[in-house]
């Protein structure tokens, strides 16, 4: 994904205020979100898969967070 893209990708979240089937956020900014693999899950059983993006947060109105310690995550 583009960084172009993925700005057109936040602003959109922003204006709908809503996640989508294939969009869901995660603040990961205090440790590896909960559910997570809840949404690994249901994404894999999609025929177009997902995307996550790590660092909003949908209770702030998608606002940045950041994330605790991507290289972590990422393993996790």
């Amino acid at each position: 994904m583009l960084s172009e893209e993925l700005v057109q990708l936040i602003q959109s979240l922003r204006q709908q205020k809503a996640e989508s089937r294939t969009i869901e956020v995660k603040a990961a900014h205090d440790g590896c979100p909960q559910k997570l693999y809840g949404t690994l899950s249901s994404f894999s059983n999609q025929d177009s898969g997902g995307v996550i993006l790590f660092g909003l947060d949908e209770a702030k109105e998608f606002a940045p967070v950041g994330v605790y310690d991507p290289q972590d995550l990422q393993k996790k």
